[in-house]
């Protein structure tokens, strides 16, 4: 097991975010908690006592990304961040044809470019201390794409193989890189992508009978009956813990069989299952 040491995570001021922030400083490890809303990290610091640092941080401004860094830099008074989790994100809904390209644009400026912004802030001293960890959020829509959520799947695939092609490149600094897979949680982030559905489900759109039984679906057996974000920040913990850390993780445990049925059923069957799960069949 490695030490207690300083972690930066993204996007830390709701969701799974709070939640990996949280359960990090409670296992003992100094965590500098990045957001875009000073007021919302204020609170996640006090409710995290003296381990959690709140930091200002846009990921998609690399500007914004340097004057955080300077911030944690302040604090670490010579030392070098440990780990950087890269959680933050956002999820555009909607049919492949109909979302806008400016939609498209910031949903890979956040969750794709984003990631890549914190880490190349990163990676210089974690390469000058030999050692350091990468944890980047993906989700299981990074190898299974349900529809009507292909943006958001895009972004994430394009995560998973961009941790691939950075562990490959960084482990010869003693650098290691972790996905953590995340299903269905209960937090705000459904709220999100149920918005996001309801202009295409309006009169006169293409898709408004399938998109509609799809929301249900997502509604009434999606994160609402999901369990809480707790369960991605235990894993959180293993990849920044575990000797030899995994390259993915998953949470929660019972989404490994999407993950399984992905990868050994044929295509024809793994479409067909998701059309009649998401009752749009």
């Amino acid at each position: 097991m490695v030490g207690r040491k300083a972690v930066l995570v993204t996007g830390a001021g709701t969701g799974i975010g709070k939640a990996i922030a949280l359960h990090l400083a409670a296992q003992g490890f100094t965590v500098f908690a990045a957001g875009r809303t000073l007021s919302t990290l204020g609170a996640l610091a006090q409710e995290g006592g003296e381990r959690i640092i709140s930091v200002t941080m846009d990921v998609t401004d690399e500007a914004s990304v340097a004057k955080g860094m300077e911030t944690i830099a302040s604090h670490l008074d010579g030392a070098s961040l440990f780990a950087v989790v890269n959680n933050a994100g956002i999820s555009v809904t909607g049919p492949i044809e109909r979302v806008p390209d400016a939609d498209w644009r910031a949903q890979f400026e956040t969750n794709v470019f984003g990631v890549m912004n914190v880490t190349r802030a990163v990676l210089p001293q974690m390469r000058a201390t030999g050692e350091g960890r990468i944890v980047n959020i993906s989700s299981v829509t990074g190898r299974l794409a349900p529809p009507f959520m292909g943006v958001y799947a895009a972004s994430k695939h394009a995560v998973e193989g961009l941790s691939d092609a950075l562990r490959r490149e960084v482990k010869q600094f003693g650098i290691k890189v972790s996905v953590i897979r995340p299903g269905f949680v209960n937090t705000g982030f459904g709220d999100q992508e149920q918005a996001g559905l309801e202009p295409y489900m309006k009169e006169g759109e293409p898709y408004r009978d399938s998109l509609e039984k799809f929301a249900k679906w997502h509604h009434d057996k999606g994160h609402k009956a999901a369990p809480p974000p707790h369960c991605v920040a235990v894993e959180v913990e293993r990849a920044l813990t575990d000797a030899s850390p995994r390259t993915r993780y998953t949470a929660p445990k019972k989404n490994l069989w999407l993950i399984f049925a992905r990868n050994f059923l044929p295509a024809p069957l793994v479409d067909a299952v998701t059309a009649r799960t998401t009752g749009i069949s």
